[in-house]
């Protein structure tokens, strides 16, 4: 089944030249037990790994049931001593981190047999040495006579064609090596087998067959193959592959020899992790923080739809003049200070748009709306009773009143003191009232009540005490007894004191005292008069030449979830005009683009933080990748096992690189458990210093994310350490103590 026709092996150091085999051919029978006999040096070893194909010949062929080898591939050779070679070495060649069931079953692992089979046959082939009672055991655990055992079971444990057994008994007294050979005797009776001694004496004894080398070259054979049978090409081979798992269990077994190593460098590596999984669990509880503060102040900031809107594309143009900055000239140039204001476009609120929101809060969706108020410019004026000098005088007048327009500060009556109270739910959730009535308003009788708002420490603006007649000299404290039922005049239209007729002006009251409700952050209302939507209404319809459009729309929301259902409606309405047109009205999401800043500086933050702290990755996967080349030159020899068991290059390297991933695994879930129980600490200290509870939080995905970065890295750290391990030669490797 076997032969080796004109084989020629030389291996060359330098410019020195060795020839360790010459001509050498040879036949082998299907069963029988052949032992090489020869001086040191005169190419035993290097014959039997040449039949075993971990070595390669220069010229001649080495044919297998018939096959030529010649154009035989790495993984052909590896499938060839997978399925067809069983090795027996001098050394035994254990791997010492699997114990003795798991070195007899590496063999049938890598040809892919299932697990049950694998564990089946093994335990067979134990009971054949004898070992069966002892296949939990480690390699350390067992005599050099049951190691050789055990590496016999390994060899014949895949059933192969040939058993090569170099020196079996070399390293064993002489009890124990008749018990061996006797053992490889009865092995013979259905295998090939090739031996490898110095011992003539047993090669004698126990040997069908006995070749004797010298310089290279075959001096004897005893028993040599005289009638040539012709050989068919029956010779096939299996495929070898190690399995992921066989990778994962065979890693998970070394770490465990070196325990100690691992958890320091897993630890190690896990210091990365740390300080980018405590960034991010930081930045993430800010994130949630600002989330919040919008979700709590959603009804404070509302939609804003003004009659002015920002033309962005001109302010982010407004830099491109050709300007010089910090001139050295001896003259002065002009700039307008109001030039801001070429930047606003006019917000054209139509009435089709007004009837546009309107649908959405009236008929789409009114459960997601809690307050809403339609703002209009108006020409009037507040009046209050002089005693002093029996007359009226003016107390506001929005001639003479500049009124900033935003959610909070309403262009209303007539100043900034007088503020719109929005329809629905959102007043009273806000605002309570402390003395006194709501509003009743006698529209028709030309009655209108309004209420005094106080903030949460029952203070009002000094300017607002004075419009109300009192003298802020003489008094400090206010009672509200006093403040409710204050009656005042509002004229519609431009006052003057010679020509007006105070007579035509309405009765305005006060009736109630607010204020807003204790732990809200919502403030809806000025310190000043608030007053209601149908004021507003009756002034519209009996005052048309003094009451204008609606200038401005103010939607509150349930919720924050409610407030993007809002926005992408409104967004809807856009839709029709083209992107440039001035029909297009465009809304203001005051918490939102507060909220954006903020977060955007966060993560602006978190990102340079992240970047130093990758620095300390980078530092661990240099690490990772020492640890990885150590742990190769300390398993040279495993590697030549493997190989030697029909181990693919690709096999080798995927034990290495699972091992890194197994490490990275371990420093990234010991970064999340560390930055876990560091996020304590910090939260307390947070709450300390800031009053913000439980900020730091770690999420979920990020942990995740996390430990596969931590994973993935030490997996790119180990590959070149891998696939040096990988292109060991495996006739080296053995070599290698």
């Amino acid at each position: 089944m076997l032969k080796l026709i004109g084989i020629d092996k030389s291996y060359t150091t330098g410019t020195f030249t060795q020839k360790a085999l010459s001509g050498v051919t040879l036949d082998f029978r299907r069963n029988e037990f052949v032992t090489v006999l020869g001086p040191s040096g005169c190419g035993k070893t290097t014959l039997l790994n040449i039949i075993g194909g971990l070595d390669q010949y220069d010229h001649g062929d080495l044919i297998i049931s018939g096959k030529s080898t010649k154009s035989f591939t790495d993984v052909e050779w590896d499938m060839y001593r997978n399925n067809s070679i069983g090795f027996v070495f001098q050394s035994h060649n254990l791997i010492q981190h699997l114990n003795v069931l798991q070195n007899v079953e590496m063999g049938m692992t890598l040809s892919g047999v299932s697990s049950s089979e694998r564990k089946r046959r093994a335990q067979e082939v134990l009971e054949q040495v004898g070992l069966r009672n002892h296949m939990h055991k480690r390699p350390n655990q067992l005599s050099g006579g049951e190691s050789q055992r055990v590496a016999i079971a390994r060899a014949l444990a895949n059933d192969p064609d040939v058993i090569l057994a170099d020196e079996p008994t070399g390293s064993l007294d002489s009890v124990t090596s008749v018990q061996i050979l006797d053992l490889i005797k009865r092995i013979a009776k259905d295998k090939l087998v090739i031996m490898v001694t110095h011992n003539s004496e047993l090669a004698e004894k126990y040997a069908t067959r006995i070749i004797r080398l010298k310089d290279g070259e075959v001096i004897d054979d005893t028993n040599p193959v005289i009638e040539e049978k012709e050989l068919k090409a029956e010779f096939s081979l299996k495929k070898t592959s190690m399995s992921f798992l066989t990778a994962i269990i065979s890693s998970l077994n070394n770490i465990r020899t070196k325990l100690g190593r691992t958890l320091l460098t897993a630890f190690a590596g896990s210091i990365g992790i740390i300080g980018i999984a405590l960034i991010m669990s930081l930045s993430n509880g800010m994130d949630q923080e600002i989330a919040n503060f919008e979700r709590d102040t959603l009804s404070g900031y509302p939609i804003a739809i003004t009659n002015s809107k920002f033309d962005f594309q001109k302010i982010m143009e407004m830099d491109e003049e050709d300007m010089v900055s910090f001139p050295d000239t001896e003259f002065a140039t002009i700039f307008d200070e109001n030039r801001l204001q070429q930047y606003f476009l006019p917000n054209i609120i139509t009435d089709n748009y007004v009837d546009y929101v309107n649908d959405y809060v009236d008929n789409i969706a009114p459960e997601t709306i809690s307050g809403i108020k339609y703002v209009r410019k108006m020409n009037l004026s507040l009046l209050r009773y002089d005693l002093e000098t029996s007359a009226y005088v003016e107390i506001y007048d929005e001639e003479k009143t500049a009124v900033p327009q935003n959610p909070g500060n309403v262009f209303g009556f007539v100043s900034s003191r007088f503020t719109l109270i929005p329809d629905g739910d959102v007043f009273g959730d806000n605002y309570d009232l402390i003395h006194g009535y709501y509003p009743v308003n006698d529209l028709e009788e030309g009655k209108i009540q309004v209420v005094l708002v106080v903030d949460e420490y029952n203070r009002i603006y000094k300017s607002t005490l004075e419009r109300l007649g009192y003298d802020v000299d003489q008094q400090t404290e206010y009672p509200f007894s006093d403040i409710v039922g204050r009656e005042f005049k509002l004229f519609v239209g431009v006052y003057d004191e010679s020509t007006s007729d105070v007579a035509t002006a309405l009765d305005v009251e006060i009736s109630g005292i607010i204020r807003i409700k204790q732990g809200s952050n919502v403030n809806l209302l000025y310190n000043g008069f608030g007053y209601t939507a149908d004021v507003v209404d009756y002034l519209a319809e009996q005052y048309p030449s003094e009451v204008g459009d609606i200038s401005s729309i103010y939607i509150y929301p349930v919720s924050f979830e409610e407030k993007d259902e809002l926005k992408t409606y409104l967004d809807s309405y856009n839709d029709q005009f083209e992107t440039d047109s001035l029909e297009r009205i465009d809304y203001v999401d005051q918490a939102a683009t507060f909220t954006a800043m903020a977060s955007g500086i966060v993560d602006t933050i978190s990102i340079v933080l992240v970047a130093f702290a990758s620095i300390s990755l980078v530092v661990s996967s240099i690490m990772i990748a020492i640890i990885t080349y150590i742990s190769v030159l300390e398993r040279i020899k495993e590697i030549g096992v493997l190989r030697a068991l029909g181990a693919r290059k690709k096999d080798i390297a995927r034990v290495f690189n699972t091992e890194n991933m197994l490490i990275g695994f371990a420093s990234g879930i010991v970064g999340i458990l560390f930055a876990g129980l560091l996020i304590i600490p910090i939260n307390l200290i947070i709450e300390r210093l800031a009053e913000m509870g439980n900020v730091a939080k770690l999420s979920p995905l990020h942990a995740i994310v996390l430990i596969a970065i931590s994973v993935v890295l030490a997996l790119v750290a180990g590959l070149i350490p891998a696939r040096m391990a990988s292109k060991k030669d495996p006739v080296v490797a053995l070599r290698t103590e």
